[in-house]
């Protein structure tokens, strides 16, 4: 009984994944292309395919263009070079049908090419007695064809035939998919043309080849970048976009603006009344969404100039005439203090590694930091996230100057706005796989998946993916092949919400001024192009397992992102510190009542002492068996592969509830608490039938971690980990109810692993980590007072504690005065500045004390 209720379910999940496939099938490419640009596709590598003097059936789905109804659909060629062909005629009104063809006999089916819509086509041939049956999209025929009789072999080609002395020279138009053979009952092969390698698709059986010529595959559309603007310029322009209404701006110079509308494919243009348009070379132009405004700037001469729409013109009234020191930087714009933050670039022969913030908004001075940490660049690529600038890549050389060897980085660093700190993430090889490239001039984050998207110039031009825990670099587009042949490249990757796409705009110029701009498209989220491929070696492996256990890998592999971009919300980057940001939020869960009430705990004292003079922890190992909220939303299965991306948005939301409710009681939540939090807007059945296909999914996922189980006793749902499994959540919460200064060293060790779930924000979850950070504060606060931890430590839990509150003033003095104390005085002023600016944003008001008067006061305590 447990065994078919198992297949059940596992039947039921292929069916619902089947409802969510992508888009397949192969494209035949016919007229009015010439011949030799017409496909081909030959079964079984054009092999002949034993019949075994048994009924043969071919099944497929076919799609009829209108682009050209006539011509050859497949030619079957048996051992004695007989033919079964099924083609498009021409009938009465230039109507068109389909016709069997038999040797030279014509056998007309009386049922009129339906165009655009799939249609199902069977064709059955019996060896014994020369029987066809065809039936085609529900109307059937039978011809008999004694030519057959005792047939032994056959060839199967789909539109343009390739067998030597059976070539026809008419292919009909049409899309495949879902091509089956069948011998007997038994169906021995089965090509979906979905997932492919090059120009082969394998069959899902025995793994045979399904080989073809000028193939064009539907599938590769969501990993294709689409070309959808295009325009030479005579002078180099820059280039904004309005992510909230999917528009580019292009100008350069006082006299014209262009805007093209990407979601209408629509190019305007307004003539500029007056005004300095203050941009002195390419990509110096931004759209602020916050302020709905265009802005152009030079941070050469800290100058800005902002388009007033309602006036036509440029607000700045002080043309450029400094020569530049930022090319090729890359540059974001921070909403909190309404900053523009630049790193890197090159001028006058160097390269530097600077981080220049402006106020364009304010009378306020640049500033910049050297980041001694990163050597000098350009071309690197940037993300802001929170407070975080996640810097990429770039090309140059330790010592800045142009003619010392510069090369190619493949690193990724993190740098603190707060408090300037620079940690570098991971570094990678110097070799990427399929050569070296430099990135776009920006990243694109994505908090779902906790991972970022560039353009870099690798085969001609491919969006890659990136995360913050591996130096692996994977390929989210096929290569553009570009050939980049200006002597000026600048790339700029954008997102628009609205579109749910990827926008890309390509500026190549030339020295004489001279530029071409395009502008693609890709919808987003992007699907690893790994997920189409299918691999020779690892498809061999499993010929001859369950049929079953077979399909589902493929729908697994294919939809494992496909079936998330259902579930996409939209990204979230406002911490929940800012109560604001709940009115903007729009998570699948964000219209659950919040009936949860704040878990009363005992205040944790530590009286006793811990004798610690550096932080070097080693009582954990998150590499592997793992559940991790703290830095980030992270799991790590049993051979510590990072299966975080497996996990939709509803199971990631499901599996932390369980803990959440777990960590609160051991007894876990009431089912009906449950439904309320993720299915409430779905009836009572609906509901829980969602319910238990999550949890079934979800134990599914587990089993890869390690020991870790989903009880459900007496209605309430939990979660136990078990047998080296753990999760840095729980294991917080037990030292915190320990109370054991003993278990103190371990329970730093987690909390200075980062925030608590610091991408994910919704009621429910907030209540939990309000709660946590609270209580994570207060011991943070204590442990800064105790005399006898190491100034080092001290410094790390300062910035764990500006974690949880970024205006703390008791890290803010420790921190400080260390700093001073270590010689560090131009650091301190760095961090007291960015403190008071942030102090001031959220309470508007001034910092009271200065930084000496807070120094002073900590050498008096």
């Amino acid at each position: 009984m447990k065994k078919t209720l198992s297949i059940f379910f596992l039947l039921s999940i292929c069916l619902n994944s089947i409802a969510q496939l992508p888009e397949y099938g192969l494209h035949i490419q016919s007229y009015p292309l010439q011949n030799s640009e017409f496909t081909s596709m030959a079964l079984e590598d054009g092999k002949p395919i034993d019949t075994k003097g048994e009924k043969v059936t071919l099944n497929f789905n076919l799609w009829i263009r209108p682009d050209n109804v006539f011509g050859t659909v497949f030619r079957i060629i048996t051992n004695d070079n007989k033919n079964i062909d099924l083609m498009y005629s021409v009938g009465e009104n230039d109507r068109r049908f389909p016709i069997l063809v038999t040797g030279d006999a014509v056998h007309p089916i009386q049922k009129e090419a339906r165009r655009e819509t799939w249609v199902s086509v069977s064709l059955t041939f019996d060896p014994k007695d020369g029987n066809i049956t065809v039936l085609y999209d529900s109307t059937q025929i039978n011809v008999n064809y004694p030519a057959l009789i005792g047939a032994q072999e056959i060839r199967i080609a789909f539109g343009y035939c390739p067998f030597e002395d059976f070539v026809l020279d008419d292919v009909a138009s049409v899309n495949l998919k879902d091509i089956s053979l069948k011998r007997g009952n038994q169906e021995i092969r089965l090509w979906k043309m979905a997932r492919h390698n090059g120009d082969i698709c394998y069959d899902e059986t025995s793994h045979k080849p399904a080989s073809g010529k000028n193939t064009q595959w539907i599938i590769d559309q969501y990993i294709t970048w689409k070309k959808i603007y295009s325009q030479h310029f005579a002078t180099s322009p820059s280039i904004a976009f309005d992510p909230t209404v999917a528009t580019f701006y292009i100008a350069n110079d006082n006299k014209r603006l262009y805007v093209f509308h990407a979601d209408e494919k629509v190019t305007d243009s307004i003539r500029v009344k007056g005004g300095e348009f203050v941009a002195n070379y390419p990509n110096q132009l931004i759209y602020i969404p916050q302020r709905h405004q265009l802005l152009s700037y030079n941070l050469n001469e800290n100058l800005y100039s902002a388009f007033d729409s309602n006036a036509q013109s440029w607000k700045g009234t002080q043309a450029p005439v400094a020569e530049h020191d930022y090319w090729n930087n890359t540059l974001v714009y921070n909403p909190s203090n309404s900053s523009l933050i630049s790193f890197g670039g090159y001028g006058h022969y160097h390269y530097n590694n600077r981080l220049l913030i402006s106020y364009p908004y304010e009378n306020t001075p640049q500033r910049y930091i050297n980041l001694t940490n990163i050597h000098p660049r350009y071309s690197s690529s940037s993300a802001l996230v929170d407070s975080t600038l996640y810097i990429f890549g770039g090309r140059g050389c330790p010592s800045g100057r142009q003619e010392l060897s510069p090369r190619n980085y493949y690193d990724l660093y993190s740098v603190n706005l707060l408090t300037q700190q620079v940690n570098k993430l991971w570094e990678a090889p110097q070799n990427p796989d399929d050569g070296d490239f430099q990135p776009g001039e920006n990243m694109i984050y994505d908090s779902e998946k906790d991972c970022f998207y560039f353009f870099c110039t690798q085969l001609g031009g491919i969006l890659m993916k990136i995360d913050t825990k591996t130096p692996h670099f994977e390929p989210m587009s096929l290569p553009m092949g570009l050939k980049f042949p200006g002597q000026y490249l600048y790339s700029n990757l954008y997102y628009s919400p609205k579109q749910k796409k990827l926008y890309l705009a390509v500026h190549q110029a030339e020295v004489s001024g001279k530029a071409d701009i395009d502008i693609y498209e890709l919808n987003f989220p992007p699907i690893p192009v790994s997920s189409f491929k299918q691999s020779e070696v690892s498809k061999a492996q499993t010929a001859g397992s369950n049929k079953l256990y077979v399909w589902l890998c493929i729908i697994g592999g294919l939809l494992a992102i496909g079936i998330g971009t259902l579930y996409y919300r939209k990204k979230r980057t406002i911490l929940s510190r800012n109560e604001e940001s709940k009115s903007q939020k729009t998570n699948v869960t964000d219209k659950a009542p919040n009936t949860l009430q704040r878990q009363e705990k005992p205040e944790i004292k530590i009286d006793m002492p811990i004798n610690m003079s550096v932080p070097t922890f080693h009582n954990y190992d998150f590499s592997r068996k793992c559940i991790c909220f703290f830095g980030g939303f992270r799991v790590i299965d049993k051979e510590g592969n990072d299966i975080t991306f497996s996990f939709t948005p509803t199971l990631k939301y499901l599996l932390i509830l369980l803990i959440l409710y777990t960590g609160k009681d051991s007894k876990g939540i009431i089912g009906n608490k449950l439904i309320q939090l993720l299915w409430y807007d779905k009836t009572e059945e609906s509901a829980k039938n969602n319910r238990n296909v999550y949890m079934s999914k979800l134990r599914s996922l587990l089993d890869k971690v390690g020991d870790i189980k989903i009880l459900n006793q007496n209605g309430f749902w939990s979660i136990q980990f078990e047998n080296g499994t753990i999760c840095d959540y729980l294991e917080a919460l037990h030292l915190y109810n320990k109370n054991n200064s003993q278990d103190l060293e371990k329970l730093l060790e987690l909390l200075l692993r980062g925030m608590m779930l610091p991408n994910i924000e919704t009621d429910w979850i907030d209540t939990f980590k309000n709660d946590f950070s609270n209580d994570t504060i207060d011991l943070l606060c204590r442990l800064l007072k105790q005399e006898d931890l190491s100034d080092t430590l001290k410094l790390q839990i300062a910035d764990t504690l500006f974690q949880h509150d970024y205006i703390n003033e008791e890290a803010l003095c420790i921190k400080c005065r260390i700093l001073c104390q270590q010689g560090k005085k131009g650091l301190a002023k760095t961090v007291y500045d960015a403190f008071c600016k942030e102090y001031a944003a959220s309470l508007g008001t001034t910092y009271k004390y200065s930084l000496m008067e807070i120094i002073d006061e900590q050498n008096k305590n």
